[in-house]
């Protein structure tokens, strides 16, 4: 599974649970659409660091690393080691 749909999968799957939503367009505005909050912040982040590997610093828990499936692909590229 590549990491867009494993993402998307745990997004549907853990935190949208219960809402009747079955995909997540890459591109789509998960903080504006409300599918993403604080919780479910806490819980990506928790998700992320455990199957990624990577540390979420404070001053990672912005907006633009948390938007679109897209960013957080991009944002968990950038933590891990090259």
């Amino acid at each position: 599974m590549d990491q867009t749909r494993e993402l998307e999968a745990f997004i549907v799957d853990e935190i949208a649970l219960g809402r009747g939503i079955r995909a997540i367009a890459p591109d789509q505005d998960l903080l504006a659409g409300g599918l993403i909050d604080s919780l479910g912040i806490t819980q990506l982040v928790t998700f992320l660091e455990d199957r990624y590997g990577i540390r979420v610093g404070d001053d990672d828990l912005t907006p633009a690393n948390f938007r679109t499936l897209q960013s957080i692909e991009g944002f968990v590229s950038a933590k891990q080691p090259c």
